[in-house]
């Protein structure tokens, strides 16, 4: 796989970030209304703010964002979108803005060679940020670019060193700022993407992309689950933020619940993958575990096995391609697909 990860910032609200993510530096803000299209964006860019998602080890990463402008960073200093750590909490390398508004890719506050570009960013504006790199002492070619609205504007020199620790390889990804500098609290952040660089399909830039949140509004093929109240599925799982007062239950293992989901309102260009996500906990001693996935065409698919808390978090699996065909997503796939849940 390579899509690792997405988020619209569209299902959940400042109080649940820490459902969604492994930590968080600061005070995050989800702001309804201040996305790219009067959806939700978040604000990570004030002072030493940030959101911190774990992943395996690996070398070579692609990411992406919508960056909307509030204010260039103060003081002369810089602000960072992106920034990679080890497994030990060390940084590795950064993409960061200038003051100037110009973007520079930096080994732990290290400039490199071609590592700065010409293109500068104006307040006010809105632009579609990505960043491609292999963590190495001495990186190939065209192993590390940034992307503004689909155009290189920055490739880092042949040779150059971008890994600052012992090792060769990141464990998590920072979106927003780890220092003290701030682009005000008028920048957002929205449709967050993050690959690793294997297999065939998602493992270079994926363009300006969005990421829509599509929410229950069905009965789904399976109905193991017990409903706290009524008998209506879907219904008890249908809010746009989580909550735990309405919600299915199951204890027994191998079995599943489903929910039709809403449609997608328009599609231009391709459909990179689908990523479900519940809300999920346990309610009592013992292990427990989840499957997340996706009933397509007939095929049900579910990821692998996630042990669940005792607190509730967002568990998520991405699937790039319809279960069904085997083949890329068509906006007639992801509209007659389910979200589905297998208790293990």
């Amino acid at each position: 796989m390579a899509l690792l990860f997405m988020d619209g910032f569209d299902h959940y609200v400042t109080a649940d970030i820490s459902k969604k993510y492994n930590a968080t530096s600061g005070s995050p803000a989800i702001s309804a209304g201040n996305g790219r299209r009067s959806t939700a964006g978040v604000a990570t860019m004030t002072g030493s703010t940030s959101l911190h998602k774990n992943f395996a080890a690996s070398s070579s990463w692609v990411m992406g964002c919508s960056l909307k402008v509030g204010a260039l960073p103060g003081g002369g200093g810089f602000s960072t979108l992106f920034v990679l750590f080890d497994g030990g909490g060390n940084r590795q390398c950064e993409m960061r803005v200038n003051a100037a508004g110009t973007l520079q890719v930096t080994r732990f506050n290290v400039a490199v060679t071609g590592g700065t570009s010409v293109t500068t960013l104006s307040v006010g504006t809105t632009y579609y940020i990505e960043w491609k790199v292999t963590i190495a002492n001495s990186i190939a070619a065209n192993s590390c670019k940034v992307r503004v609205d689909g155009v290189d504007v920055i490739t880092v020199a042949t040779g150059q060193d971008l890994q600052d620790a012992s090792g060769s390889t990141a464990t998590q990804v920072r979106l927003g700022n780890v220092n003290s500098d701030s682009m005000g609290a008028s920048t957002y952040i929205d449709d967050f993407y993050i690959c690793d660089q294997t297999g065939s399909t998602n493992n270079d830039f994926l363009g300006d992309v969005r990421v829509d949140t599509l929410l229950p509004n069905g009965e789904g093929t399976h109905l193991d689950f017990t409903p706290s109240t009524g008998t209506t599925h879907y219904q008890l799982v249908d809010e746009a933020a989580p909550n735990t007062t309405d919600y299915n239950e199951s204890g027994t293992a191998g079995q599943r619940d489903s929910y039709a989901m809403q449609d997608l309102a328009s599609v231009t260009g391709s459909i990179k993958g689908v990523q479900v996500a519940g809300a999920i906990l346990k309610d009592d001693v013992g292990a427990r575990s989840i499957k997340v996935g996706v009933r397509a065409g007939g095929t049900t698919s579910v990821g692998s096995t996630q042990a669940l808390a005792t607190t509730q978090i967002y568990y998520t699996a991405v699937h790039e391609t319809n279960p069904s065909t085997s083949t890329a997503w068509t906006e007639a796939g992801v509209n007659g697909a389910e979200a589905a849940f297998e208790i293990v």
